[in-house]
């Protein structure tokens, strides 16, 4: 769910479409034998490292103070995503409510795939205040920061093969 520029609430599928094109075009890339890249389309991430490679390594910006590096996600393969109104203002809007969600000031999960993590940012900051609860259920791997400042890592072990918080 969205809020657009007069104010209804409507439902956008613009950000599951992001992240698959994102992945589409890292999947090319992977085909290419010693090929390490990292893309990013809006600050979120589809990432592969070679074994031999140096892992990627992933700032988490302060959504408080961008200029700030909450944690660093180091990724062999796998997606970051993280949602939030930092940058693109309050665009969230609660599906159970229809009101933009305020107790949270950023989502970032970590998963195979940029399609589930970008789903799953957006639904856990949508839910507010029980988003670290829902990102826990799901078994994914998160970082969750209030909107008081507050830090929640979710998830004790990193996706296999994928990437981790440090």
């Amino acid at each position: 769910m969205a809020r657009s520029t007069c104010g209804a609430t409507v439902c956008s599928t613009r950000r599951a479409w992001k992240g698959w094109a994102v992945q589409r075009a890292a999947a090319a890339l992977e085909s290419l034998e010693r090929t390490d890249h990292c893309l990013s389309v809006g600050g979120d991430m589809m990432c592969h490292a070679a074994a031999d490679s140096e892992l990627w390594r992933i700032g988490i910006e302060d959504p408080r103070d961008p200029s700030k590096v909450l944690a660093v996600v180091p990724v062999r393969r796998g997606a970051v995503a993280t949602s939030g109104a930092a940058h693109r203002g309050a665009h969230i809007v609660d599906a159970r409510t229809g009101e933009i969600p305020h107790a949270l000031a950023s989502v970032t999960v970590v998963a195979h795939d940029l399609v589930t993590a970008d789903i799953a940012a957006t639904t856990a900051f949508a839910l507010g205040a029980d988003g670290a609860t829902w990102l826990r259920a799901q078994e994914l791997t998160g970082l969750v920061v209030a909107a008081d400042g507050g830090v929640d890592t979710v998830g004790s072990a990193p996706p296999p093969a994928c990437a981790q918080f440090c």
